[in-house]
């Protein structure tokens, strides 16, 4: 490789730190952000902050040795987010031109990204965790709640599923695009009663920029619902007889 990587002279080490930099670029070399993140990075970094805030969130909760599903994983930059967290994950998107983005920018070995519509494919396995950000809010309620059906069969008996939305109350601050493509928003108790008819356990936070608390619910922007125990014919026969 040509040495023509300027490193400046306020380094402790210099021919260590050169070396470094220099692997750096030949490892992983540049990538072309999708244009949903471009548009960020041109217009509103803070919107991307917060986009990212969310899978952080999430990224704490998952473990070294979980299998995970993204449904509508989009361009894919929060999967790859979320794969430095875990064993591997599947990204799954609906968007044929989102997937591309996804792959063309992916250099892990621990990522799939797939071009389905979830509720037509097969999934051999059960999931440790099954990550679903931003993407109810496109169905309708009744869709909304097959998404959530299906998602409790796809769940280990010990997994968890993370739901994010935008809350109700954000609606009218939200932007064109946000808008144009959003169909349904919910109250967070809305929500709850929904998750609940498909797993035995629900634990709810609220989400304000990259704050993330518990605090009243209709002044949240944005709502995560982790939920517990998928119900099995059992539990669904014990709770509804």
């Amino acid at each position: 490789m040509e040495n023509n990587i300027d490193i400046g002279y306020y380094n402790a080490n210099p021919e260590e730190y050169q070396k470094l930099v220099e692997n750096i670029h030949l490892e992983y070399g540049k990538i072309e952000l999708p244009a949903e993140y471009s548009s960020f990075v041109h217009t509103d970094l803070l919107r991307l902050l917060i986009r990212l805030a969310r899978y952080k969130f999430v990224a704490r909760l998952i473990k070294k040795t979980d299998n995970i599903l993204e449904i509508g994983c989009g361009s894919g930059l929060g999967s790859i987010f979320l794969s430095q967290h875990c064993k591997h994950l599947t990204g799954i998107d609906i968007k044929k031109s989102e997937i591309q983005d996804a792959i063309s920018i992916n250099k892990r070995k621990n990522v799939d990204f797939i071009n389905v519509d979830f509720f037509n494919k097969e999934f051999s396995n059960k999931f440790d965790v099954i990550v679903c950000l931003d993407v109810i809010e496109h169905m309708p309620e009744r869709i909304g709640n097959k998404l959530v059906n299906k998602i409790s069969k796809l769940i280990k008996q010990t997994g968890m599923a993370v739901i994010g939305t935008p809350s109700i109350y954000s609606y009218e601050y939200q932007g064109e695009l946000s808008k144009a493509s959003h169909i349904k928003c919910y109250d967070q108790k809305e929500l709850i009663e929904m998750i609940e008819m498909y797993f035995q356990r629900t634990l709810c936070f609220s989400m304000n920029d990259e704050l993330v608390h518990t605090g009243y619910h209709k002044m949240a922007w944005y709502y995560f619902l982790l939920a517990f125990y998928p119900m099995t014919k059992v539990h669904y026969g014990e709770k509804y007889g």
